[in-house]
């Protein structure tokens, strides 16, 4: 039976029932069976895994884990490129590190599977070059990356720069774990729109007041910040209207919370507790608590900082 002469509403039925080796295959067997998948068949997300291979999982995962089912690696023909490949029922790796062959086989994935968002991981060896130019294939095909991370340790003042412009768009979470150089600042060139920014390892390179547009700011690490450093962006936050709503920065260079509070006005400040803690009101009239514990400084909403009480006392 011609799996292809099936009506159009019973294969997506029948597409339903199938893993993602099956789907991958029949879009290797011709042009029809591959324009007859895009019709048919949707897979809502990709968790895509770089470091001596490249993984890609065909669900959203915040990790991507592989099958353990054992499957041998074969040559396949993908774009008259020969790639070595292993198939799994809910992935694929390509075993090569070749960045042509990566971008070849991932625009075979995203141009068949055409509805798809993005989850993106990079971990060493992967070249910080190849971050950057897949990070922009999937930039230039307007594909929906929710959430990327950089495990890359090599400092690479030439193209970080270039992989950190291309993660303007993402849409959930931004997390880089690197070693960047000691000189190096990063000022992007558009407002981030991720919901959560992640850092660690060394924060300094971060122009932290360029990043008041993600809702949540993790950072943890080495840091040359001075209390001015601090008051000049506290200020400018409590008079901005950004939607930065939660900080949290652990440092052992993280100076005191008076050193760091003394230029703020009275008007700023409406209260100050008996702890290294602050409340401040912003411009919008909301309130927050900004405060240190130990290596730990926090900037938190009123109503965040309430619920975060109340589990400390419970636990």
């Amino acid at each position: 039976m011609d799996l292809l002469r099936i009506p159009l509403l019973v294969l997506i039925d029948v597409f339903k029932n199938m893993d993602f080796r099956e789907k991958f295959l029949i879009s290797l067997m011709s042009k029809r069976a591959r324009n007859t998948l895009k019709l048919t068949c949707v897979i809502p997300h990709f968790s895509i895994k770089f470091s001596n291979d490249m993984y890609i999982h065909s669900k959203p995962v915040s990790w991507v884990n592989r099958s353990t089912i054992a499957v041998e690696a074969s040559d396949l023909l993908i774009g008259g490129e020969e790639m070595r490949l292993s198939l799994y029922p809910d992935g694929t790796s390509l075993q090569e590190q070749s960045i042509e062959k990566q971008l070849i086989l991932a625009d075979h994935v995203f141009d068949t599977f055409i509805k798809s968002s993005i989850s993106i991981k990079f971990f060493d060896p992967t070249p910080s070059l190849s971050a950057w130019e897949f990070m922009k294939m999937l930039n230039d095909r307007q594909l929906i990356i929710t959430l990327f991370s950089y495990y890359i340790t090599s400092a690479s003042s030439e193209y970080i720069p270039k992989i950190l412009d291309e993660c303007t768009e993402v849409t959930d979470s931004i997390s880089m774990h690197a070693a960047f150089p000691e000189d190096f600042v990063y000022t992007p060139p558009y407002s981030f729109i991720a919901t959560e920014l992640h850092v660690s390892k060394r924060t300094n390179w971060l122009n932290l007041k360029s990043f008041m547009s993600c809702s949540r700011i993790f950072l943890e690490g080495v840091s040359n910040w001075t209390p001015e450093f601090w008051n000049t962006f506290f200020k400018n936050w409590i008079e901005s209207e950004s939607r930065l709503q939660y900080l949290s920065c652990i440092s052992k260079d993280t100076p005191k919370l008076q050193l760091i509070i003394d230029g703020l006005s009275n008007e700023m400040i409406t209260r100050i507790g008996k702890n290294e803690w602050i409340e401040v009101k912003r411009r919008d009239g909301s309130e927050f608590f900004i405060g240190k514990a130990s290596n730990h400084l926090y900037m938190m909403s009123k109503e965040e900082h309430r619920k975060e009480r109340r589990i400390m006392i419970i636990d």
